[in-house]
């Protein structure tokens, strides 16, 4: 056989056997078109989930914060109501541009600003408005569950410049010192890597299949592949932390608005042993390093006197209904106090 037919023979088959690949993958993706495959609702499944202890309705993939209340949202969470206004917050729509007269208050923060477990109008948020109201001054829930200093520097950075904010308000700090494969600035990174290629890709079945395979067994090893080698470190390390903080308040100063932080919350019980609470000592020395007024959460806080603030918790960290209405009043009395609302 001569060289000229020889390569005509190899040049033919390579040619049939990509026709017979791309065949095979075809047909595998009709057919799992057919059957059904959706894109997983976390925020980009190929990496590792950051927060995966409890599916929550009302959230979406987000770019910058990596998940999001999703604007338009009406439904139920453990019982409650919850309402997500068009710019992803929680509670009524906001006016934009802020109407004049107005003051307005924002609070950012975690699941405990927003009010896990509790409905639309028994957030702190909320009952802090109702009870502004007189003074002309509104207040807008722009907390989010699961959020760690990182994702509010986000949101911060975001939401400012449109809401016209006076007075931000600051209460984050638990789900930084909490553990997970990679902290949310390398999340970030990989997050944005990922992204650039992934987009596509989502629009075939065969790759969502994929995806969530890989997911299912990268969620039982460690970074470097092997079941269980992984080393945990936090989410936002206390170095991080401090960074952050003190870009949320340059944020706000830039904006015009004034940053005011809240002391963390936490449920006291009788005989109850805590752990070190580095990062609520570390949020009220930031606050006095940045020179910005902390507010006391009294008897919900670390400095409780009391033997029991246990009514005025649904867990160790969420506020009950009664809770909640608590720690409006005691921020409204300081507010005032502060004179950072008009007595």
């Amino acid at each position: 056989m001569s060289t000229a037919a020889r390569q005509f023979t190899v040049k033919r088959s390579v040619f049939f056997a990509a026709i017979l690949v791309a065949g095979f993958f075809l047909l595998v993706e009709v057919g799992l078109r057919i059957v059904g495959v959706r894109p997983g609702p976390q925020p980009r499944i190929l990496l590792r989930m950051v927060d995966t202890d409890i599916e929550l309705p009302f959230i979406q993939p987000d770019a910058e914060t990596f998940w999001s209340p999703a604007p338009g949202f009406r439904g139920e969470f453990m019982g409650k109501p919850v309402s997500i206004n068009a710019l992803g917050l929680r509670g009524a729509e906001v006016a934009i541009p802020k109407p004049a007269g107005l003051k307005r208050v924002v609070c950012f923060g975690d699941s405990i600003t927003f009010g896990y477990g509790a409905g639309d109008e028994e957030t702190y948020a909320y009952r802090l408005g109702r009870l502004l109201e007189e003074r002309h001054a509104e207040v807008v829930n722009a907390g989010v569950t699961g959020f760690t200093s990182h994702q509010v520097r986000r949101l911060v950075h975001r939401l400012l410049p449109r809401l016209q904010a006076d007075v931000a308000t600051i209460c984050i700090g638990w789900n930084d010192g909490n553990r997970r494969y990679a902290d949310d600035r390398e999340y970030e990174r990989r997050l944005h890597m990922v992204m650039a290629v992934e987009g596509p890709l989502d629009h075939l079945f065969l790759y969502r299949t994929m995806k969530a395979a890989y997911a299912r067994a990268f969620a039982l090893r460690g970074l470097d592949g092997r079941k269980g080698s992984a080393q945990l470190g936090r989410r936002a390390t206390l170095e991080q932390y401090r960074e952050n903080l003190a870009a949320i308040v340059a944020e706000c100063r830039a904006n015009g608005t004034q940053p005011v932080f809240i002391a963390l919350p936490r449920r006291k019980r009788p005989g109850e042993v805590l752990p070190e609470p580095a990062y609520a000592k570390a949020f009220a020395e930031e606050s006095r390093t940045l020179d910005v007024p902390l507010l006391s959460s009294g008897e919900l806080g670390l400095d409780a006197t009391v033997e029991s603030n246990d009514a005025d918790f649904i867990d160790l960290l969420h506020l009950s209904p009664a809770g909640n209405e608590r720690m409006a009043e005691l921020l409204a009395q300081q507010l005032i106090a502060k004179r950072l609302i008009e007595p």
